[in-house]
């Protein structure tokens, strides 16, 4: 609560303002339109590229850098298999492009009810999280599928001619990319968890093999998957709770 003179009381944040509903939904339509714009012309373009440049390398590159020099050929199933390729991979490069301007909008539109600590808390955390996200996706790309599909195709030829689709590899790529980007999240949770005073190191710790327990049991048998990419996902998940457990252990003796 703040003091603005000998008689008022301000119990909100500096510029807090009573603004009927009306406005605020207008507000957040303008920012939506600002953010929805740019996307739009970023998946025309991207899409109309590729429809204009067949052998555009962006994304027959996303295959290429992945796949044994031995199988460099992917199929197409269906029709529209390869044009809903191209659009999804279209979103994404739009989806890409505008998440600076989507977090600044959304940071703009709730800044007024934020109290300073409030905003300086968010700036904290997105930009971390970003680069935690980036790490995970290229750990996945460039270490994790490579992997799979070397081990995949290895063992698939000595049984029949590997004939690879390209949506369902777009789709694993996919499926790969986000879900390594989010367990690259788990010590930054973990950090932010602590610091908030929500959990402690020693209640982590302790509960360890419970939540060792849990990931395996997801891995698989939830997420399970031929491709062993759920194990790696375990792994990898177990191997940054450890980094999480070491962060707030850290934390924890600074505040001794």
């Amino acid at each position: 609560m703040r003091r603005n003179d000998e008689n008022d009381i301000i119990s909100g944040p500096v510029g807090d303002e009573a603004i009927p509903l009306m406005e605020h939904l207008s507000e957040l339509r303008r920012r939506l339109i600002v953010v929805l714009i740019p996307f739009g012309i970023v998946t025309v373009t991207v899409f109309a590229t590729l429809i204009a440049f067949p052998e555009n390398i962006s994304l027959h590159s996303l295959f290429a850098n992945l796949l044994p020099e031995d199988v460099p050929t992917i199929y197409i199933y269906s029709p529209m298999e390869w044009i809903s390729v191209m659009f999804l991979f279209s979103f994404l490069c739009a989806l890409s492009v505008t998440i600076p301007l989507l977090l600044y909008e959304a940071f703009a539109f709730m800044r007024p009810g934020l109290y300073p600590s409030e905003r300086k808390f968010f700036l904290l955390v997105v930009i971390p999280s970003l680069c935690c996200y980036g790490v995970g996706v290229f750990f996945a790309y460039f270490f994790v599928l490579p992997l799979v599909f070397n081990y995949i195709i290895a063992y698939s030829g000595e049984i029949a001619k590997v004939a690879l689709s390209s949506k369902r590899i777009f789709s694993l790529i996919l499926y790969t990319v986000v879900g390594f980007g989010l367990i690259f999240q788990i010590p930054l949770i973990m950090t932010l968890a602590v610091k908030m005073k929500l959990v402690t190191y020693s209640w982590l710790r302790d509960k360890r093999l419970i939540i060792y327990g849990l990931i395996i049991g997801i891995a698989f048998f939830v997420i399970a998957d031929p491709t062993g990419i759920s194990m790696l996902m375990a792994v990898v998940s177990i191997a940054m709770f450890e980094l999480g457990l070491l962060i707030t252990r850290y934390i924890s003796r600074r505040r001794r």
